[in-house]
């Protein structure tokens, strides 16, 4: 049997986290401006209430992840988010 030798990590591996703890998103595409983004309307439940948005996402994007990027356009801290549902 031959032994194969670790590879080398790839140059954006190699990079890891940017200042601050964070990945880049500098290489992500903007969901709003793509051809295929869909609306979704989203009811957020917080400890102050119940507001309804609209949020653009890709046409592949899990409710989840609709629920996160309403409660990131709202700017709703996690500590007052309770939680979240796709209406349409």
């Amino acid at each position: 049997m031959s032994k194969r030798s670790p590879r080398a990590p790839a140059e954006s591996d190699a990079r890891g986290p940017q200042k601050g703890g964070e990945e880049s998103t500098a290489d992500l595409p903007d969901v709003g401006r793509r051809p295929d983004a869909v609306t979704v309307a989203v009811r957020l439940w917080t400890a102050l209430g119940r507001r309804t948005v609209e949020v653009s996402v890709s046409p592949l994007a899990t409710d989840a992840a609709a629920v996160d990027m309403a409660r990131e356009q709202e700017e709703i801290p996690t500590a007052l988010f309770r939680r979240g549902e796709v209406l349409a």
